[in-house]
């Protein structure tokens, strides 16, 4: 019962996804609404672990025009609400697989807004042309059942 609001499409391209996991985020004022409305771009988005504490950084939250405080910097860096237990063993997964940590999809659930992040390692050329082939393939297959 969540209603996904924004989604990093290039992350499934660019990245062969390991592990996922579920994360809520500190926003301030009117930076609510506008994620609500939408407002949010994670193209440029990567997540990272500074003194045990996850955070987001370069993730684009457009200014929401009717709130009463004073507009916040768009692409600040922004907290991430995770368990210490699990910052940990995302650190340790980071460290065995050499890999990066970047956010897939901002949704809300419960009236609580969540950001769901990935362990992840960069895809070469010759995995991307991979999976264009794999992709046009599926929608062969489709078109024929």
């Amino acid at each position: 019962m969540s209603k996904l609001l924004v989604s990093n499409k290039k992350a499934f391209f660019n990245y062969e996804i390991l592990d996922k996991y579920e994360c809520g985020i500190s926003l301030k004022g009117s930076e609510v609404k506008s994620v609500i409305k939408s407002s949010v771009s994670l193209d440029e988005a990567f997540c990272i672990i500074r003194k045990q504490e996850l955070f987001i950084i370069n993730m684009y939250i457009a200014h929401f025009d009717q709130g009463n405080l004073s507009p916040q910097e768009a692409s600040r860096t922004r907290k991430l609400l995770a368990h210490k237990s699990e910052i940990l063993k995302i650190e340790a997964h980071l460290k065995k697989f050499s890999a990066t940590l970047i956010p897939l999809n901002v949704y809300v659930t419960k009236k609580k807004i969540k950001v769901s992040i990935a362990i992840a390692k960069r895809k070469n050329k010759h995995d991307k042309r991979e999976s264009k082939k794999q992709k046009a393939d599926k929608r062969e297959i489709k078109k024929y059942i």
